[in-house]
């Protein structure tokens, strides 16, 4: 892990502290559920809670694999369409949903270990890897937001 002095002083520490604590965050989302309230879709039209856990699997997947060096959604076990990554599929568990959170979070920790915020990156056009972990932060947080209001409404039906 590089350190650089200055104005970028624990930048990178900053933004990969964040991302670990929303990572937690999501999946304690779940914690205490029944496999029913997962996936309750309690606001018409929108997606449930395991929906909206997938979801933050995929997010990671496109930015900091796909992103980074090209890896296909199918590869890496996710839908090809955006929105198709907020559907539960029959097969989807809260277990399942779990492990593969886990698993996508320690292929974006591999691809992102030792490559300095300004590297440019190709595998979706050019970006930094910086705005990699800007966008996925956003996403993140806007999805734990999302859940945490949702878990609400579960909890309270």
């Amino acid at each position: 892990m590089s350190h650089h002095h200055g104005a970028g002083l624990g930048a990178r520490e900053d933004l990969e502290a964040r991302i670990e604590q929303y990572r937690e965050l999501i999946l304690r989302s779940l914690d205490g559920l029944t496999e029913e309230q997962a996936r309750a879709e309690i606001v018409p039209g929108r997606p449930s809670l395991l929906g909206v856990v997938r979801h933050t699997a995929f997010v990671e997947g496109v930015w900091f694999a796909e992103a980074v060096d090209g890896t296909t959604r199918p590869a890496l076990g996710l839908p090809v369409s955006t929105a198709n990554s907020w559907k539960t599929r029959k097969v989807d568990s809260i277990a399942s949903v779990t492990a593969l959170c886990r698993r996508i979070s320690d292929i974006a920790r591999t691809n992102l270990a030792g490559r300095d915020l300004d590297e440019i990156v190709h595998g979706r056009g050019e970006r930094t890897v910086r705005s990699l972990y800007t966008h996925v932060l956003s996403e993140l947080a806007w999805n734990t937001g999302q859940l945490d209001i949702l878990r609400a409404l579960v909890v309270a039906a």
